[in-house]
């Protein structure tokens, strides 16, 4: 054998000894020695391997895996205690879960920590569902809570795998509510469960490259690439053999499959043990019927659970990015007819935000960081292409989009240049989509298609036959200030730079690759990129609600978008543009409306937030229920539509740990001046001093000690725009609640004050407030976004919120959160920011601004709380 041979062996022999010891040892680190030794020993009898060669192997492997290193965890909360029946040992022997993670390190070539997340987050998931080998009744409900695109569908193959080897039958995967995604899925689980994929030549596709079926190792399935369940066939299976179906969430097609298990299970007396599998769990299985006025659950949401009740072991799994739904779901429901409703009863699994996972954070400043100096991957489109898409208002309004408007035709270039640089970079035949999507409107999406299709040809064209073309300006201009200017800046990011005339020869041969694809049901179309894996997908995708949810769009780098939406969940599943962008997120770019990237924006801040104290309340053993409560006290959610949150009354507002800052202003004079005013009263009662703070270099007026009465008065005085973000009445109520238990009753006022000339950029800018003289004003929202009202981000400087905390208390700490609870619960901190009235949003204004009225800012930095939440929020009807 040679060395490369060898190594391999040895390489082989460790990860299937590795991931069966890590399941009985007490630390990884044990495990991986113990498999080592193993390794060695079983490679042994194919050549020597001497003492220099085994340390050098060993210590490739245990950076390989991370062995050692912290790595993110899956957080796990549990209702009630669970009876201990799953032994990790024999999911890691098991014949479909070695296949299948074998498959994903040696032929997908995950990295060993993606394997190893998967693995540690099913076997929780696993030992929270009922055990398929005892005749005991049993009916497991939970919810896992994911990213989107960022692997959920790898993590319940995962599990499904698992679940064969420990013994369940029947699982049942409910995969969207169109062909498309349910055909992705089936395709996908037919390579990675099942192993009856083969090529083009014949050649096994997926685990079966890895492992044949053997004849004890045969999964059937009622559906096919093709075929749903349909009503006309009836399933040859017997059920008590694996079996594995894939079905959408349809009316027609969910009472066909209801009707054939009823059928089985009386015909051959079945009792088997059945898991099902809810992807975008949050989408149509929701009850929105009002059992107040004895309405039927509604359809979907019946017919699973009637599946659900034909068996009497049954697990129940969803899985979402938007648990909002899910969570405020009736914990009592229950009919006759249909038993239970779906609530994650038993557990809720937070999956670990992925390495090379772009999210909310990348694309978003959640943190609020006024210093947060990344360039921003959103272009916010102009009045031109607004009013194209603002007069088409239904499907007939198809005719009104003649032509592609610029920024469109921009974001197309913008396309075709991040194709030309990822070449460059050695990204060479990988896909590349770009995502248009402007309406819900099949009609409009033909339209829309069509001129795409015209548009892009005309550049085409011109790229190819006229070198003196003005586009080929056009496009370094855009290379130039945009593609080139972004990348230097981006964060952890070293890519090299590439001439003009480099990308320019690139775009002429990879404008010949690009194809415009509608994908509704109005096209045939299809987004099959294992289609083109060989030479990779350059595509156009027009499309809408498909584009919306669950489909895959690879290698997506450019995003038109123009629907909005004030659901958060339904926001959140628009944004197909999260994923995976391993070395090239820095070309990544967003098309929108102003306004929808700010809704955006709150929704990325509040999901951050949320997570958090997910893993805060997981922490501590709190309940799904509990943490249901604590998404229904946060103070920006709107967090699903009025019909799903008929069970749930929230009544009051959380804001512990957290940072409310004004980052919205007003066009409106009166009320800049109504701000100024209650700011003077209310300094005028102060005793401020000018001192300096340890850890920041700006100088303050703080003020200390001061009485909640002072606190509230001020804030029922100074006015807030956007309240749906910060609302100072919510936030003097909270105040209230916090008094009555001896919180919050002292606090610490500050003023800031501006940087000196050199570093702002802005000539000082003198103010006075009240009985104070600040030398100059804050410079805030240089490139702030003027709409109804003016967006300026963020106002506090990192350091700025934590002035009044021991330096000594919160070095080390990152979380922010963390660090406002070494804040003592009976003290509050608010920054008060008088702003600079030259920055261009303001001076835009009608406002004849002086040094006795600028725009004034507040920021409140809470502590941690020990307000009980049960007692002031109201969810479920019963909590």
């Amino acid at each position: 054998m040679s060395a490369i041979d060898l190594k391999d062996f040895f390489e082989r022999n460790f990860t299937n000894n590795y991931y069966f010891l890590k399941t009985v040892s007490p630390s990884q680190e044990e495990a991986a020695e113990k498999a080592l030794e193993s390794a060695r020993l079983l490679s042994s009898g194919y050549g020597l391997i001497d003492d220099f060669t085994f340390q050098k192997w060993s210590l490739e492997i245990f950076k390989k895996y991370k062995i050692g290193q912290d790595v993110p965890k899956n957080i796990i909360m549990v209702d009630g205690k669970e009876i201990d029946w799953f032994k990790p040992q024999v999911a890691a022997s098991g014949f479909f879960w070695s296949r299948y993670r074998t498959y994903l390190s040696d032929a997908k070539k995950w990295p060993m920590e993606a394997v190893d997340a998967i693995d540690d987050t099913t076997n929780k998931i696993m030992a929270s569902l009922g055990n398929p080998n005892s005749m005991e009744p049993f009916d497991k409900r939970g919810l896992v809570l994911g990213y989107v695109q960022s692997g959920k569908t790898a993590n319940f193959t995962g599990l499904i795998n698992k679940a064969y080897d420990v013994g369940y039958k029947l699982i049942i995967v409910l995969s969207g509510i169109h062909n498309d995604l349910r055909a992705q899925t089936q395709i996908r689980l037919n390579e990675e469960v099942i192993g009856n994929r083969k090529d083009k030549n014949g050649n096994p596709i997926g685990v079966a490259q890895v492992y044949e079926n053997t004849a004890d190792h045969i999964i059937s399935s009622w559906t096919t690439e093709d075929e749903d369940i349909k009503s006309s066939q009836r399933g040859t299976s017997n059920l008590n053999s694996p079996t594995l179906m894939v079905v959408k969430k349809n009316k027609t097609v969910l009472e066909s499959l209801r009707d054939q298990l009823i059928n089985h299970r009386d015909l051959y007396k079945l009792d088997i043990p059945v898991l099902i599998i809810d992807d975008e769990a949050d989408q149509a299985s929701v009850d929105t019927s009002n059992p107040d006025k004895n309405e039927d659950p509604k359809t979907i949401n019946r017919l699973i659970r009637q599946i659900l009740e034909v068996f009497s072991r049954k697990a129940f799994v969803g899985y979402t990015a938007t648990p909002f739904a899910n969570l405020l779901i009736s914990k009592v429901g229950r009919t006759e007819e249909e038993g239970d409703d779906l609530y994650p009863k038993d557990f809720l699994v937070g999956l670990p935000k992925p390495n090379e996972y772009c999210g909310p954070e990348e694309y978003f400043n959640v943190e609020e960081d006024a210093e947060d100096t990344r360039p921003s991957l959103i272009r916010h489109l102009r009045q031109e292409d607004l009013e194209v898409f603002t007069t088409i208002k239904k499907k007939a309004d198809a005719d009104k989009f003649e032509e592609v408007p610029p920024q469109m035709r921009e974001a197309i270039l913008a396309f075709l240049l991040v194709i030309a640089v990822r070449n460059l970079r050695g990204q060479r035949k990988k896909h590349n989509s770009m995502l248009i999507h402007t309406s819900r409107f099949k009609d409009v999406q033909s339209s829309v298609k069509d001129e795409v299709v015209r548009a892009f040809d005309a550049i085409s064209k011109q790229l190819q036959y006229n070198p003196e073309s003005s586009l080929i300006n056009e496009l370094q201009e855009l290379y130039k200030n945009d593609i080139l200017s972004t990348s230097r800046e981006w964060p952890n990011e070293n890519h090299p730079d590439f001439s003009w005339d480099e990308v320019y020869e690139e775009l002429r041969k990879c404008c010949e690759t690009i194809q415009v694809f509608e994908i509704n049901g109005n096209s045939k179309d299809a987004l099959d990129y294992h289609q083109y894996k060989e030479e990779g997908l350059n595509v156009i995708a027009v499309g809408g609600d498909k584009l919306s949810r669950g489909l895959t769009l690879e290698g997506l780098s450019i995003t038109y978008y123009f629907r909005n939406t004030l659901m958060y969940d339904t926001l959140m599943q628009m944004g197909r543009w999260f994923g995976y962008r391993k070395g090239y997120m820095d070309l990544c770019r967003i098309y929108t409306s102003a306004e929808i990237a700010s809704n955006f924006e709150h929704l990325a801040i509040a999901m951050i937030q949320l997570r958090h104290e997910f893993e805060r309340l997981a922490e501590k053993g709190k309940t799904p229920s509990e943490y249901a409560i604590k998404m229904l006290s946060h103070p920006t959610m709107k967090l699903t539509s009025p019909l799903k949150m008929r069970n749930a009354v929230s009544t009051n507002i959380n804001y512990s740990a957290m940072l409310q800052q004004t980052r919205f202003f007003p066009r409106d004079e009166q009320i800049i001046k109504n701000n100024m005013i209650a700011t003077k009263k209310f300094s005028n009662k102060l005793p401020f001093v000018k001192t300096k703070f340890p850890h920041v270099k700006t100088s303050y007026f703080a003020s200390f000690d001061i009485d909640a009465k002072l606190i509230k008065e001020y804030l029922s005085e100074y006015r807030t725009v956007g309240s749906e973000i910060v609302n100072s009445d919510e936030i003097s109520r909270y105040i209230d609640r916090a008094n009555d238990i001896g919180e919050l009753i002292n606090w610490t006022v500050v003023i800031v004050e501006g940087e000196p000339t050199e570093n702002s950029g802005f000539p000082d800018y003198p103010v006075n407030i009240g009985n104070l003289s600040i030398k100059t004003a804050i410079v805030r929202g240089k490139n702030a976004v003027l709409k109804n009202n003016i967006d300026i981000k963020a106002i506090v400087s990192p350091n700025q919120e934590y002035i009044d905390i021991d330096p000594k208390k919160i070095k080390g700490m990152k979380d922010r959160a963390e660090k406002r609870k070494q804040r003592h619960k009976k003290k509050g901190l608010i920054l008060i920011y008088p702003l600079h009235p030259q920055v261009d949003v303001f001076k835009s204004l009608d406002v004849e601004f002086s040094s006795q009225l600028v725009p004034i800012g507040i920021a409140i930095s809470f502590p941690g709380t020990d307000l009980d939440d049960t007692s002031i929020y109201q969810t479920n009807k019963t909590v």
